[in-house]
């Protein structure tokens, strides 16, 4: 027997009719009564006086009805219950590194707002790393730039990430126009070859035949922006992060005419992992975050 009998013969007992409970539940009557002599047959009882006009219940019927009453509300409270107590749990998240600085932040300070009895764990690191974590079942969740390897990873887009070449106010290309050969003949900055932003540049300026050798490559985004606010080469960066700092006066920006670089920014999770309500509220709320 399975949920939905019980939800039948309550519906059937409340109406008083197959015809009317077949309408509230939104199926045939052919289906009410199948499920009804499947009920009787199961329990051998007979639930309803099947000669009157009006299904009217029997004794046993009128027994039986108090059991299915109570463990329909068993199974009805126990969604809610369960929620509320995934929405007390913790989120393990991660997050690659540009991602980490200009977006993680606002969005779970949103989710926090939203779900303040989950403790979220962030953990920022390079794509690859992000990516390891996950198969090893050490995050829930992740939302990383770049390009994801294994095929265990689930991804679903969130947006794009436009990246824009920067540079010392001081520099000699700062606010020029000029080709991505003349900026890749300056010393690059850049994050380390494992991260997704490097991995995606390296493959788009593959793609108009180049290649590049940064001269710094870092882990730490701080460090390369004080290397470049420096004066000691160029890089591209996010172009949130890279608005903060031509605003503030702090970075120059290169226009380059001859090449448009863009990164996507997904939401990943291991393909067998059990998507939990939570999981699934923060994913909610990254999508609305960005819409």
């Amino acid at each position: 027997m399975t949920i939905r009998h019980f939800r039948i013969f309550l519906a059937v007992a409340r109406e008083g009719s197959v015809a009317k409970a077949a309408e509230e539940l939104l199926v045939t009557p052919a289906a009410i009564s199948i499920a009804l002599r499947e009920l009787e047959d199961h329990y051998g009882a007979c639930f309803f006086d099947h000669a009157s006009q009006r299904m009217r219940l029997t004794g046993e019927g009128k027994e039986f009805q108090k059991y299915a009453a109570h463990l329909i509300s068993l199974y009805d409270d126990a969604g809610p219950s369960m929620q509320d107590l995934d929405a007390r749990g913790t989120l393990r998240v991660g997050a690659s590194i540009n991602v980490g600085i200009y977006y993680m932040p606002a969005l779970v300070r949103e989710f926090n707002r939203k779900f303040p009895n989950v403790t979220v764990q962030v953990k920022v690191n390079t794509t690859e790393a992000v990516e390891k974590l996950l198969l090893e079942n050490q995050l829930d969740l992740a939302v990383i730039g770049g390009v994801v390897q294994s095929e265990l990873i689930h991804v679903t887009y969130l947006f794009v990430e436009n990246h824009i070449a920067v540079c010392a106010p001081e520099h000699s290309l700062a606010n020029r126009t000029v080709t991505l050969q003349e900026f890749l003949e300056q010393p690059l900055l850049f994050r380390e070859r494992s991260s997704g932003a490097f991995e995606s540049f390296y493959r788009a300026i593959a793609q108009q035949g180049y290649q590049a050798e940064p001269a710094w490559e870092s882990s730490s985004a701080e460090a390369l922006l004080d290397a470049v606010r420096c004066g000691l080469g160029v890089t591209m960066l996010p172009e949130k992060l890279a608005q903060e700092e031509i605003t503030k006066g702090t970075l120059a920006q290169i226009y380059l005419s001859d090449f448009v670089f863009r990164n996507n920014v997904c939401l990943a999770h291991h393909r067998n992992k059990y998507v939990s309500s939570v999981m699934r509220y923060f994913i909610d709320t990254a999508r609305k975050s960005v819409d």
